[in-house]
């Protein structure tokens, strides 16, 4: 007999490393800004309650770290293919065919995503030329647009690998 918690997920195939990086890499990071979030808000109510003293910047730190917790779980929500869809015509859509537009689909957002990239890229560019900061703990703003940018060539990467799965399994 197996002890508890050793026993594996038939559900759901085996990670690829890269899969495994993505997760821990990444999830921890979205863990970690969830949870400092969390920390700020309550810090935030408590000192805005009980001492009449918000914490300074509260807001702008709840943004940036939003935004890169949301730039963060992109390549994993994409990995795991938990976007919400609308199968409203699968089922009159036959299994090979299926994969294929799924393989089509997956690679289009790849694509896009890498344009898309390329010009959030040229955006943090700009954002380090002309010196863009928070209004009012002046937390430069380029270093976060560049981490957007890779993160969103990252998913373009996952939606080819998604792409390529989908291939290999019409086989």
């Amino acid at each position: 007999m197996e002890p508890t918690g050793t026993t594996p997920d038939l559900r759901r195939p085996a990670e690829s490393a890269v899969q495994r990086w993505l997760h821990r890499g990444l999830g921890g990071l979205a863990a970690l800004l969830l949870f400092f979030m969390m920390l700020l808000t309550f810090v935030d109510v408590v000192g805005r309650y009980l001492f009449n003293t918000p914490v300074t910047g509260g807001f702008e730190m709840t943004e940036v770290a939003l935004a890169t917790l949301i730039f963060a779980g992109l390549p994993l929500v994409t990995a795991r293919d938990e976007h919400v869809t609308v199968d409203l015509f699968d089922r009159l859509i036959p299994a090979p065919v299926r994969h294929l537009r799924d393989a089509v689909i997956a690679a289009l957002c790849g694509g896009m995503l890498f344009v898309l990239s390329y010009h959030v890229w040229l955006k943090g560019d700009a954002s380090m030329r002309y010196g863009d900061v928070t209004a009012i703990l002046e937390i430069p703003l380029g270093p976060m647009v560049y981490f957007m940018s890779v993160m969103l060539a990252a998913t373009g990467l996952v939606y080819l690998w998604l792409a390529r799965e989908q291939l290999r399994r019409d086989r």
